[in-house]
């Protein structure tokens, strides 16, 4: 149990943490196509977009606005681990949770991929076949072992009470 204390006290701590960071991104995102930011170089998980035309203006706001999709997935597994504190672990908002963290990041890391490609296409003009781990791949496994919990809780949930209805 003091595992979970653990874990649940640093989950709270990113979500306190990114509270302040997400208003920014509001903010940055809606003052982009208003401000001429000139030379400016930006890089939003390590992708680097110059803000000199509409499409780039436009895969940057994607790009931080796709950083509202993990701090989502994090307030669902946050609420995950205030009924795991609780030992209300087969509850059906701990399912749903799950399925929602996970559908939120694996969305999250397939938009992250993509706009790194087209970066690389488009704006480096440049085709390269890497090999190896990297953030986006580690985002979309994540959502998918979400998924695949959501899964194993429906079906221990679905055995459990199986298992209270028999004698």
């Amino acid at each position: 149990m003091r595992k979970i204390n653990i874990l649940k006290a640093i989950v709270d701590l990113l979500w306190i943490l990114s509270m302040p960071i997400v208003l920014v991104i509001i903010g940055f995102s809606i003052a982009i196509f208003f401000v001429d930011l000139g030379d400016l170089n930006i890089k939003i998980n390590s992708i680097g977009l110059n803000t000199d035309t509409l499409f780039s203006k436009t895969l940057l706001v994607i790009s931080a606005l796709n950083y509202l999709l993990i701090v989502a997935a994090l307030y669902f597994f946050k609420k995950v681990l205030n009924h795991f504190v609780r030992v209300k672990i087969f509850e059906e908002t701990v399912i749903s949770s799950f399925k929602k963290a996970g559908n939120l990041l694996l969305v999250s890391g397939i938009i992250s991929f993509t706009i790194s490609i087209i970066n690389k296409v488009y704006f480096e003009q440049k085709v390269s076949l890497e090999f190896g781990l990297n953030q986006h791949l580690v985002i979309i496994c994540l959502g998918l072992f979400f998924l695949v919990l959501s899964e194993i809780f429906k079906i221990a949930k679905h055995q459990k009470q199986e298992n209270d209805l028999t004698i």
